[in-house]
């Protein structure tokens, strides 16, 4: 899967990430599921939202002025907050963070208990 094909409209970092990505589930798996591919393409999507959110709030700050002079949140923390849970969610669904892999070796190791009590 030729990720700086797929993701040039992306950052260098975005592309690092898929290309990291990728190759572990590569790795893990053996290949790249075509119906994977929506998944992968919004976990992409989602990191680039965080990075352009993360650039937003180091240059303007958390809050900004409004059209009336009053001080408010910045909107890249909204923006940021939920590109990042959509991002750890869709992490989960390949098992791709500790939470997520600590809950399946617990069913491995359920389904390993259940299969030695019924033998």
């Amino acid at each position: 899967m030729d990720t700086k094909k797929i993701y040039k409209e992306y950052d260098k970092q975005v592309i690092t990430y898929m290309t990291n990505l990728i190759n572990r589930l590569e790795s893990q798996y053996g290949q790249i599921n075509e119906e994977w591919r929506v998944s992968l393409d919004l976990i992409a999507f989602n990191y680039d939202i965080i990075r352009k959110c993360q650039v937003d709030i180091l240059k303007n700050g958390l809050e900004k002025t409004d059209a009336r002079g009053r001080m408010s949140k910045n909107p890249s923390l909204m923006i940021c907050n939920q590109a990042q849970d959509h991002l750890f969610k869709l992490l989960n669904s390949f098992g791709l963070n500790l939470m997520s892999k600590s809950k399946m070796k617990g069913i491995e190791q359920d389904q390993d208990d259940l299969e030695e009590l019924i033998s």
